[in-house]
This record gives structure tokens, sequence and C-alpha cells, in this order.
């Protein structure tokens, strides 16, 4: 299976952000190392120990059903956390193939887990403490866990109430990255990143509509001109 630029970069990025906390049992070199929920589990519960525990872990971990129920057990906790104090409803969450972890490592599932796990942290009681973490990592990989956590909250299709919400109003992290030419993101409130890149992705797409619509447009102007050759020689 071969996966996006996109989602190399991510996992790059969750990797450092992963390794920045203290509370792990060890570090990481690739998400698939967190297909057993033992490391999540320990970020989880740094994040906010009332709400999660860390896992034990245990001699038979490599056993893909004690794998299955750890991720079953924290993708649970996850959506009971997002709507019992994010105050968001948890339907709206991407799907996650809890299987296809267990079983396979899958990257792109457990870059899903990745990005619930990271959208709780800046939207926790010490979002501070992990917006700092995240602005000590790269630009790139401050760039990508920015796009990660947009993402998360693009699926509730609603602007964050940052005004009634207080778990939510003090997302405001810097990012020392350019996103594009000039622009300098450090400057913006972080939920004005988020909306600039978003805006920014929207416009990717336009050009590259309209380019593909000049293209056609241009292949279908040259068929008319010869056809109105063709039609002209045949008359005369």
């Amino acid at each position: 299976m071969t996966f996006s630029r996109m989602e190399a970069a991510m996992e790059d990025a969750f990797v450092e952000w992963i390794n920045t906390f203290d509370c792990k049992s060890f570090p990481i070199d690739t998400v698939v190392e967190l297909a057993d929920g033992i490391v999540l589990s320990e970020i989880l519960a740094d994040i906010d120990s009332k709400w999660f525990k860390p896992i034990a872990p245990t001699e038979i971990g490599a056993n893909w059903v004690v794998r299955f129920n750890n991720q079953k057990k924290l993708h649970k906790l996850i959506t009971r956390y997002f709507e019992d104090i994010v105050g968001q409803d948890p339907e709206l969450l991407p799907s996650v193939n809890l299987t296809a972890i267990a079983k396979d490592a899958d990257l792109h599932e457990l870059l899903l887990m990745c990005q619930l796990v990271i959208a709780i942290a800046v939207q926790s009681d010490n979002n501070k403490t992990y917006i700092d973490m995240m602005q000590s990592l790269t630009q790139k990989s401050q760039h990508a866990l920015m796009v990660s956590i947009e993402e998360v909250m693009s699926h509730f299709n609603t602007e964050p109430d940052y005004a009634s919400n207080p778990r939510l109003s003090c997302i405001s992290g810097n990012s020392t990255g350019s996103i594009a030419k000039n622009i300098q993101l450090e400057d913006m409130p972080y939920r004005y990143q988020i909306e600039f890149e978003r805006i920014m992705t929207e416009k990717r797409h336009f050009e590259t509509s309209h380019g593909q619509l000049m293209a056609e447009y241009d292949e279908l102007r040259e068929k008319f001109v010869r056809a109105n050759a063709s039609i002209y020689i045949n008359i005369h």
C-alpha cells in the first residue's frame, strides 16, 4: 500500500509531537508502534488524567485481540470526551477501523486516531501547554499538525464557539511556518491559521479546476475551428 505525501508528513509530525511527552513508556520511530494503544493511552492520560487512564502493557500485547480491545477502549473514551467535555456530536467524527489497526497496524487508521488525540489536546484545560509543545516542533510538523486539527474540526461543519466554550477560547497558538509566499502565520490566532489553511486548500482546488476547464475549452475551440475549416473546404 502506498501513502500520500501528506500522510507521510503527518506521520513524521505525530512521531515528533508524541516524543515530546515525558510520560510515554518509550520513544517511537513510527506511528505503527502505537497500534497496541499503550503510548496513546499514556498521552491521553497526560492530557486529562481524570478522564483517561494509562493502559498497562501485557506480555500478550502482540495478540491482535488485545490490541483491538485497547484501541476500542480508547476510542470509546475519546468519543465520549468529545460529547461530554468538548460539547461536540461524536457521530460526526470520522470513523476509525480499529480492526485494521489491531490486525495490520494500518497507518491511515492510526493517523485518524492521532488526529483525534491532538484535537482533544488543544481543547483540554491545559491546551496552552500542548500548543507550546507543538510550537517547539519543526515548521513542517507544525503545519501538518495544524492541518490534522482542522480536519477533525471540519467534521462538525461549524466554527467552534470560542465565546461560549472556555475550552475552545484559549486555542490561539503560534505557527512559525510560512504557509504561502511571505505570509507569516505566527502572528495569527490559531483559529485563523486553521481558516487560512482551509481557504488556501480551496484556492488550490479552484485553480486546478480552472486549469482543467481552460484546457477543455482550448480543446473544444480547436475542434470547432477544424470543423469550420472542413465545412468551408467542402463548400468551396
